[in-house]
C-alpha cells in the first residue's frame, strides 16, 4: 500500500466533475476484481487510484484504474460520487443489523451442510456394516484353498475398485472443503447434464439482485470491486483527516469516514452471505454425487466381489 507518488502529474488524473479542492489520494495494486477464469496472476492485478475533493459542503470521490478515468459504460455499473452527505443517517446501526442478520443465514446454512454431512456418515456407516455381513457368510468365509481363475481375480479387482470409488465418493462429502467469493465468481454457468453447483448459486445470485445484493451492486464483479473501492475510500478519507485544517472539516470527514465503514461492512456481509450459502451449493453437489454414484458403484462392486468368490474353482 502506498500513496499516490509525486512523479505522477496529478493535471493528467484531474476528473471534469471533482470539486475545486484537492483532500487526498490513495494509490493501491491490488485486484481488479474480476473473475479468475484461466487468468495468470500478474494478469489480475490491477493499479486503483481514490482522489477526494470537496468544494467546503460536499466531498466527492473519482476512481481511477490503471490511471484511467473510471467508466461507468464500460464497467456497466457507476460507485457512487458524493459520499459526503451520504446515508445511511445512523452507520452504527446500519452494521448491527448487518451483522445481526448474517449470523442468523450463516447458522442455518451450516447446519444444512452438517445434516448433509451427517447422511454421509450413515451411508458409510451402512456400507461398512454391509462388507462385514458379507465377508463373514458363505461363500466368502471359505476362500481358504480356493485356487481362482483369471475371471475371478478380475472380478474381485474391478468390485474393489467399485467399493473403493464409493469411499471416495463419501469422503468428498465428509471432508470439509473451503469456498472463497471468487470461486463462487468465476464459476462456470450451468451445462446440461452436468451443471456447475456453483454456477447454478451464482447465476441465482445475479439474476435475483434485490434479494442478494446491496444497494447499487448488480453482480458478483461490482461487489468485489465495491470492497476494494470502500477500503480504499476510508485510506484516503484518514489520509484527508490527518491533514484537515478547520474543526467542521475533521467532523464531516469523521461522520463519512463512519458512513463508508458502514458500507463496507454491508458489502462484506453479503459476500459473506454469498460464500456461506455458495459453500452448501458445492456441498450439496458433492452429496448428490455420492448419493447416486455412491449407491451405483456400491452395487455393482458387491455383486462384483460375490461373483469372483463364486466363480468356479480352478
Amino acid at each position: 500500500m502506498s500513496v499516490l507518488p509525486d512523479t505522477i502529474d496529478h493535471a493528467t488524473l484531474q476528473d471534469t466533475e471533482e470539486l475545486e479542492h484537492r483532500l487526498a489520494e490513495y494509490q493501491l495494486t491490488t485486484s481488479d476484481g474480476k473473475p479468475h477464469r484461466g487468468r495468470k496472476q500478474s494478469q489480475e492485478e490491477a493499479c486503483w487510484l481514490v482522489v477526494l475533493s470537496t468544494d467546503g459542503c460536499q466531498i466527492r470521490r473519482d476512481i481511477w484504474v490503471d490511471h484511467k478515468a473510471w467508466k461507468a459504460d464500460t464497467a456497466r455499473w457507476q460507485p457512487e460520487g458524493l459520499i459526503w452527505p451520504t446515508w445511511p443517517a445512523r452507520p452504527a446501526d446500519e452494521a448491527s443489523w448487518s451483522d445481526s442478520a448474517l449470523s442468523g443465514v450463516q447458522e442455518y446454512w451450516t447446519q444444512s451442510g452438517n445434516r448433509l454431512r451427517d447422511s454421509a456418515k450413515w451411508m458409510a456407516t451402512v456400507l461398512g456394516a454391509a462388507l462385514a455381513a458379507l465377508i463373514g457368510t458363505s461363500p466368502l468365509a471359505l476362500i481358504k484353498g480356493h485356487h481362482f481363475r483369471a475371471g475371478a481375480i478380475v472380478s474381485g479387482a474391478a468390485g474393489l475398485l467399485f467399493l473403493g470409488f464409493t469411499l471416495f465418493l463419501i469422503m468428498q462429502v465428509m471432508r470439509p472443503q473451503a469456498v472463497s467469493l471468487p470461486d463462487v465468481q468465476s464459476a462456470k454457468p450451468r451445462r446440461r447434464p452436468f451443471p456447475s453447483a456453483l454456477g447454478k448459486w451464482r447465476e441465482t445470485v445475479e439474476s435475483q439482485q434485490d434479494l442478494y445484493l446491496p444497494c447499487g451492486v448488480r453482480c458478483l464483479t461490482s461487489l468485489r470491486q465495491s470492497m476494494i473501492i470502500e477500503k480504499m475510500t476510508l485510506m484516503a478519507l484518514a489520509m484527508a483527516h490527518e491533514h484537515a485544517v478547520n474543526r467542521k472539516m475533521r467532523q464531516e470527514l469523521a461522520e463519512a469516514q463512519a458512513a463508508r465503514a458502514a458500507r463496507l461492512v454491508d458489502l462484506r456481509s453479503a459476500a459473506a452471505r454469498i460464500t456461506t450459502i455458495g459453500e452448501y451449493y458445492a456441498l450439496r453437489g458433492r452429496s448428490t454425487w455420492a448419493t447416486y454414484g455412491g449407491i451405483l458403484c456400491g452395487l455393482i462392486g458387491t455383486a462384483a466381489i460375490i461373483a469372483a468368490f463364486a466363480w468356479p474353482p480352478a
